[in-house]
């Protein structure tokens, strides 16, 4: 085992700062248009997945010529600026009811590809993107448009086997810090059970795996793994550069389509090891050489690779992930359906249908009343909590309280039963003929 060990308060990026400016709309104009990404939030402190992905992408289309800006799900019940040349949806419940007729629409289906294929306002779209082979077949069986097997990447400036922070620890040559032999996971508990809780129970390696999940308060302990709570996303870097191997975990909609996580890429592009529990998909993105578990005793073995095969097999990874998976590979790849979706919508004038715009209110406003419902169970749960933990404690004081009324009639027994023996010990007649003899020697004792 080596001496190296994951940061317990990694750096964040310097990159984060053009990231902010990119999500705040800083850079929404360009020479090729505006391209405006329908997503959950623009606030990057959020740690929403699908804003990470979108801006990864929007760099990179900022630097082929493309203005770049966010509409976040606040937004959704207004107009859609008009300057929008194209509209691309990050997120399936997104009507695009209020978007200008001659702005290009993309649906960027990146997983929940079944409820993607189930929308009836699916047709409104000039082009979708699918994450996998087998998410385009699905989808291309529902949508007559062109369907692109568009996957999600790494953005090779941010996750580099290179620190970019000159904070970031390194050796006395200036190098690197040569990287632990740990595993890590960065897979976030959000409520609903993940499988790889599970595996994790019962791992038993040489070193705990380091997990920092969100809501780790929530999630159990065990012996196998060291929790921590979740790092910001671009602090990823440095956690992956310092670990060894990156345990990931594929949600059972995404893995259905083989529709893979930025975790896979991002490890690798930080020349860490990914071991995934999805194996399907792989093979298409030339990453078929990543290990795959199944339970505990499979990842157990994964993890116990060998140095020398590990740093091999990262090599010839990482080298894929470099020519092949970058958003400046797709930016580029990406060139010709953005063109072709811009003179689809070319021509168009006026607004969407009046069936879909109302639609569009309809979805947000079921939005709203869903939000608020959650809003309430989660006040009526907290209560329900704090109700149960008042109770607990008024239990305890109760049996405090009880304890201490029974040990009080205990003395209080104990007591009384020493008053009546010592009454009636002084009532006896030993006693006063023991108390008179006593009174006649202290009185010859005074006398000699």
């Amino acid at each position: 085992m080596s001496h190296h060990s994951i940061p317990s308060s990694p750096a964040s990026s310097p990159l984060a700062e053009e990231y902010a400016a990119i999500a705040r709309g800083d850079h929404a104009t360009g020479p090729r248009g505006t391209i405006r990404f329908a997503v959950s939030t623009d606030d990057p402190t959020e740690g929403k997945g699908d804003l990470f992905v979108a801006l990864g992408l929007a760099r990179a289309l900022r630097s082929a010529g493309w203005g770049v800006d966010f509409w976040p799900i606040g937004r959704w019940t207004e107009e859609v600026p008009a300057d929008t040349t194209v509209l691309v949806s990050m997120i399936e419940s997104f009507v695009p009811g209020l978007v200008p007729a001659g702005t290009a629409t993309v649906a960027w289906v990146r997983n929940w590809t079944a409820q993607w294929a189930s929308l009836p306002y699916l047709a409104e779209y000039d082009a979708v993107w699918a994450s996998s082979s087998i998410a385009r077949d699905a989808l291309a069986a529902v949508y007559d448009g062109p369907v692109e097997v568009v996957p999600i990447g790494v953005d090779l400036d941010l996750f580099t086997t290179e620190p970019t922070d000159p904070t970031e620890p390194t050796d006395t040559a200036g190098t690197p810090t040569p990287r632990s032999d740990r595993t890590v996971t960065t897979v976030n508990f959000w409520g609903a059970r993940r499988r790889v809780q599970d595996v994790l129970l019962e791992i038993a390696p040489a070193e705990p795996v380091v997990w920092f999940a969100a809501n780790v308060e929530h999630v159990e302990p065990s012996p196998g793994v060291e929790l921590r709570a979740a790092v910001p996303y671009f602090a990823l870097p440095e956690v992956y550069r310092a670990a060894a191997f990156v345990v990931d975990d594929v949600i059972a909609p995404a893995a259905e389509f083989g529709t893979l996580n930025s975790r896979l890429y991002e490890s690798l592009a930080c020349g860490a090891l990914p071991v995934t529990d999805c194996a399907l998909g792989l093979d298409e993105l030339g990453l078929g050489d990543v290990p795959v578990f199944t339970d505990a005793a499979s990842l157990e073995r994964a993890i116990a690779m060998p140095t020398a095969e590990r740093d091999a097999l990262v090599e010839r990874l990482h080298a894929v992930v470099v020519e092949r998976h970058s958003y400046a590979a797709r930016a580029e790849q990406v060139r010709s359906s953005l063109d072709a979706a811009v003179e689809r919508a070319d021509g168009r004038t006026g607004d969407r249908a009046p069936l879909l715009r109302w639609a569009t209110l309809q979805r947000e406003e079921l939005r709203e009343t869903a939000h608020e419902r959650d809003v309430h169970r989660s006040g009526v749960h907290q209560i329900n909590e704090r109700l149960i933990v008042s109770e607990e404690a008024v239990a305890v004081l109760d049996r405090g309280r009880r304890d201490a009324d029974a040990a009080r009639q205990a003395a209080e027994s104990e007591r009384d039963a020493i008053a009546l023996r010592y009454e009636a010990l002084t009532r006896s007649a030993e006693y006063r003929v023991l108390d008179r003899l006593g009174r006649v020697a202290r009185r010859l004792r005074q006398r000699g």
